[in-house]
């Protein structure tokens, strides 16, 4: 912008130009594991073999009573996935992934077996090893992964829901 002389006095103006965000990055790089640690920033950067599939987001189940929704669940479920997004872009029904993980008390990668995706919910009730706590975030090899309670257990509570939406919101950073 500086060759064309443009000034700008209100820099919230240019956000519809930057909606995917600015990125500052540090000059230190130090690489752990299989993420790219920048500064104080975390980017996951999985080594992709040639047979990943990749999505937009993957629905980690743990509880038994999530193993079949009911058709309201069902219904709630399709709801909510069609209204996450994700860099302010609606996510396609076909880059969802549902992976199932009934009595498992711990997470690996493997149980993703070839999925990838940049965000990845848990719903879970259970303590699971390897999970962040409730409404929380963590980085992994295979995307970011939020925890929530199990899927059946949001929507029988009205503050459930909110709260998860509420997460959704603020951690994927869409609109109200």
């Amino acid at each position: 912008m500086s060759e064309n002389r443009q000034f700008v006095e209100n820099p919230l103006h240019l956000t519809d130009i930057f909606s995917g965000g600015v990125f500052y990055f540090k000059e230190e790089v130090v690489v752990e594991s299989e993420s790219l640690v920048v500064g104080e920033s975390v980017v996951v950067n999985p080594n992709l073999d040639e047979g990943m599939i990749q999505l937009s987001i993957i629905n980690l189940f743990f509880d038994q009573r999530d193993e079949q929704f009911s058709s309201e669940i069902n219904l709630a479920y399709t709801k909510l996935m069609s209204a996450v997004k994700i860099n302010q872009e609606s996510v396609i029904p076909e880059d969802i992934e549902k992976v199932y993980s009934i009595g498992n008390s711990s997470y690996s990668p493997e149980i993703l077996g070839d999925c990838l995706a940049p965000v990845i919910f848990v719903w879970s009730d259970l303590e699971i090893a390897g999970v962040p706590n409730l409404y929380c975030v963590k980085p992994t090899e295979r995307g970011v992964m939020l925890r929530f309670p199990s899927f059946t257990s949001m929507c029988e509570s009205k503050e459930q829901k909110m709260k998860v939406w509420q997460t959704m919101q603020q951690i994927l950073k869409f609109g109200k």
